[in-house]
């Protein structure tokens, strides 16, 4: 089960003391959402001076955002690290990302809708999109390079441990648009399997063993539809140049 990394709070140094206040507001977040970030508090539990938070982050809704562009990097870097070990199929590989990153979702519900809804904590979009802008591009695209991974090795019927670029692969351009696809399958799919999403959250709480069934059956079909649509591909351009 994905677990959150905490920066030790003792003895805190003026410059550690701005990481110890995104990982508290990154936990506050994690389960609460924006409510439950009163930076006074968080701030007297640290041990530190709340002008601290004015002095590193500039405004509450800063700090917000800050910690959840953090922790969606963490959690792409999780999944990095999950997607390019040695697996014995793609399929495994895709499966083992997409169960993490529903996992995820479960433990981190709040974060998860402030990145669906980025309007509850920057309603005019100066920070998320602007100051902070490339950093949600670079996680964003590097989630998909993982996703990616995992289709073009059942494209080429193997398990990869790096991105197919990395590799010196040849483009494929059909895969791109399958790994788009996928991309919104995953996030629809964690949002809304794990009950977080409005519409299923009171069938999470009555049937639990329900969602549990309906997430593995997704989960199948989802990897299901992918390798049917790269081994077309595959069959296709097989006979257009006589090789995958």
């Amino acid at each position: 089960m994905p677990r959150r990394r905490k920066t030790e709070s003792k003895d805190l140094g003026y410059g550690s003391a701005a990481d110890a206040i995104l990982d508290a507001v990154g936990g506050a977040l994690a389960m609460q959402g924006p409510a439950a970030v009163n930076v006074g508090e968080i701030c007297s539990q640290l041990g530190v001076s709340p002008s601290l938070v004015n002095y590193h982050f500039g405004s509450r809704e800063r700090l917000m955002a800050l910690a959840v562009v953090r922790e969606a990097e963490r959690l792409v870097e999780d999944m990095a690290a999950i997607t390019y070990k040695t697996w014995d199929s793609p399929e495994a590989q895709l499966i083992a990302r997409i169960k993490f990153r529903m996992e995820w979702t479960q433990n981190h519900p709040g974060i998860d809708s402030m990145m669906n809804y980025s309007h509850i904590i920057d309603p005019v979009g100066d920070i998320l999109q602007g100051e902070l802008e490339a950093r949600i591009t670079a996680f964003t695209l590097a989630d998909s390079i993982g996703l990616h991974t995992s289709v073009y090795g059942m494209y080429l019927g193997r398990a990869l441990e790096r991105p197919a670029h990395e590799l010196g692969l040849d483009d494929v351009p059909e895969l791109i648009d399958i790994t788009g696809f996928l991309a919104l399958g995953c996030i629809g799919l964690a949002t809304w399997m794990t009950g977080q999403h409005p519409a299923s959250r009171a069938l999470g709480f009555e049937r639990p063993d329900t969602m549990l069934f309906l997430a593995d059956s997704s989960i199948e079909r989802l990897v299901r539809t992918v390798r049917t649509e790269v081994e077309q591909i595959r069959e296709r351009r097989a006979r257009q140049y006589g090789k995958v």
